[in-house]
């Protein structure tokens, strides 16, 4: 049996909300339906209910968005959608959007060679790793086109250290393997490691006080590095809501104007392929209207507090956005289920 708690918020963000829990048996409808008629909202919902059902989750909380209005938040469980939960590789965003804010204000370019760090990262990469990544640029590292193929991440974070200077034990072990000349898109959390030690170097500051006051907290949102997660801080590291994160995701719509024409830019020049594509933390797929633009988050490691979790993110084309955070790691093709019943019911 899944209970579901349901919250109606009404289409401007400081509306009242109505409240109702219920215990739900096996194959019912997500929350209450009677007192107001099904919306998108209440679609995406049953979606979603139906995919924890056929996949054995229990717990998860969504959030849900029109025209980046909250229309819908709901709890399941262990889980609500206002509760700080860890978003695995749904913190990639948030650093890439946090670097915007210094590529905004001229501090750093697209093009800029990690050879064009400040000393102080020189310093923490270690010479032969620093050597190592000297002509990767940020784009590079923010499209996963770096040339970095080895990624320690995936094996579970074993024999690292629960702190927030692993990262850059985990840099150095990556660059310590020779990088590709290809620099095809390759998929890797240490991409993303490397830029949280850019913010840090470039700014003087932490990664996670910066990225918060930068990237989360002028959308709306809070967040913080989970206790159990600082090793995997700015790739994976983040413990946020579902209702946070779907305020700091407005972002991703240009009607919201909450980043810059210059990171748009940079997102669409990556929708040209017909493909998913990595661009700003996210993957971004070219339509007929616009764009989508989605990422999930997966996680499981018994060197990790919590061992398992994960978290998905789509904004479609037709002004609908949903975020999902749940308790467990599914396979691909459960995550490939959960887009596509959601996506349905967007558009339903």
């Amino acid at each position: 049996m899944i209970t579901s708690l349901r919250r109606a918020v009404a289409p401007i963000l400081t509306a009242a909300a109505v409240l109702v829990s219920a215990p739900l048996p096996a194959g019912a409808l997500a929350g209450t339906r009677a007192a107001a008629r099904a919306g998108v909202q209440d679609r995406i919902d049953a979606a979603l209910h139906q995919w924890m059902t056929a996949n054995g989750v229990s717990n998860a909380g969504l959030a849900v968005m029109r025209d980046n209005a909250l229309v819908g938040s709901y709890g399941y469980n262990e889980i609500s959608a206002e509760k700080p939960v860890n978003v695995a590789s749904l913190s990639k965003p948030i650093t890439a959007v946090c670097l915007m804010s210094l590529i905004d204000n001229g501090r750093l370019r697209f093009d800029t060679r990690l050879a064009a760090m400040p000393r102080s990262f020189r310093l923490r990469l270690g010479y032969r790793a620093s050597r190592t990544a000297r002509n990767i640029t940020i784009e590079q590292l923010l499209r996963h086109t770096s040339g970095i193929t080895y990624d320690p991440t995936q094996s579970g974070l074993v024999g690292v250290r629960n702190a927030s200077y692993s990262d850059v034990t985990l840099a150095r072990r990556a660059l310590a393997r020779p990088i590709s000349a290809k620099h095809d898109e390759v998929y890797n959390n240490i991409n993303y490691a490397i830029l949280g030690l850019v913010i840090q170097s470039v700014t003087g500051q932490p990664y996670e006080s910066y990225c918060r006051r930068m990237a989360l907290a002028p959308r709306g949102a809070t967040g913080r590095i989970g206790p159990g997660t600082r090793a995997m801080k700015a790739f994976g590291g983040w413990e946020i809501s579902a209702v946070d994160y779907a305020m700091f995701a407005r972002a991703f719509d240009p009607r919201a104007r909450l980043l810059s024409p210059a990171a748009h830019r940079f997102i669409d020049a990556s929708a040209v392929s017909g493909r998913p594509a990595a661009s700003l933390g996210v993957f971004v797929v070219p339509t007929a209207h616009g764009r989508n633009v989605f990422h999930h988050g997966n996680w499981q490691s018994r060197a990790t507090r919590p061992n398992a979790f994960s978290a998905f993110f789509a904004m479609w084309d037709n002004g609908i956005s949903v975020v999902v955070t749940y308790d467990r790691n599914l396979t691909d093709a459960a995550r490939v289920a959960l887009d596509n019943a959601l996506r349905q019911a967007a558009y339903s």
